[in-house]
């Protein structure tokens, strides 16, 4: 399957607002202390995996598409399952 040149234009628009939202996110894991830097390598594997299925789709190579998705599955998981525990907590500390 062939991707028409319009798209694949597109796409490396895409991949490269893909990389300056890494940049972004590198800066933001490099200012954070040794306490606080869980929630920036979780939004660094976000736009890693988003770069990653852009990537496979400007490339047509779908195994790449699945291994982005498959990586950012794995990091929305974990970032819900955080926020949810945090809730849960805010929600026990304020009833307390």
């Amino acid at each position: 399957m062939d991707i028409p040149v319009v798209f694949r234009w597109a796409l490396l628009a895409l991949a490269v607002l893909q990389l300056l939202s890494l940049v972004r996110v590198l800066r933001r894991l490099r200012r954070a202390g040794p306490g606080r830097r869980g929630e920036p390598v979780w939004d660094l594997l976000d736009s890693a995996s988003g770069l990653v299925v852009v990537a496979g789709l400007t490339l047509a190579d779908f195994t790449v598409v699945l291994a982005g998705l498959a990586l950012m599955g794995v990091a929305v998981t974990v970032r819900g399952t955080r926020a949810f525990r945090a809730h849960a907590a805010a929600r026990r500390s304020a009833g307390a």
